[in-house]
């Protein structure tokens, strides 16, 4: 497998890895100010595929030998596309954002650009490119074909319990 691939391989669970610790800082935060963390359980689960999405993509990349090809580069310029938008989504939240659903006391509805755009940036815009563009970047068209409907369901249960809770958090949500 070409060079690209594993530096690509390599900058994506860095990205990762540091979402998740700016996650864990505002969850700690968060608790200390009282908020309340709904519907723990499909956050377990949906970070679980989200994990085993990656690892399936990387296996399947590297037993099918990808080559670094225009599918290739395309898939990652997705993907960076999606990093971006998960930037403007941390930079619009700030300290309300984290992997996990929270509702704080001083928690606010936001109405940036790309809130207006779509009401849930961080999952349409995103997540879903994110897991799209690693899939295409790799050549891993099994997992991106099996594994993408699977996550999107968890996604959607992690939604609904999102409007759920903004809902009875803000009548006018």
């Amino acid at each position: 497998m070409p060079e690209i691939i594993y530096a690509f391989v390599s900058v994506a669970v860095i990205a990762r890895l540091v979402t998740v610790a700016v996650s864990k800082r505002n969850e700690a935060r968060l608790r200390t100010a009282g908020a309340v963390e709904h519907d723990s359980q499909t956050t377990k689960i949906l970070t679980i595929a989200h994990i085993l999405f990656y690892i399936a993509c990387i296996g399947e990349g590297f037993y099918r030998a990808a080559p670094a090809s225009m599918v290739t580069y395309i898939g990652m310029a997705i993907w960076a596309a999606s990093i971006l938008v998960l930037i403007g989504v941390i930079a619009t939240l700030r300290e309300l954002w984290t992997v996990k659903l929270f509702i704080s006391p001083h928690h606010e509805v936001r109405t940036s650009i790309l809130y207006k755009i779509c009401k849930h940036p961080n999952y349409f815009l995103n997540i879903l490119p994110e897991l799209v563009g690693f899939a295409i970047a790799l050549q891993a068209w099994g997992t991106l074909i099996i594994g993408l409907p699977i996550y999107g369901f968890i996604l959607w249960r992690r939604i609904r319990a999102e409007e759920i809770a903004m809902r009875a958090t803000f009548p006018t949500y």
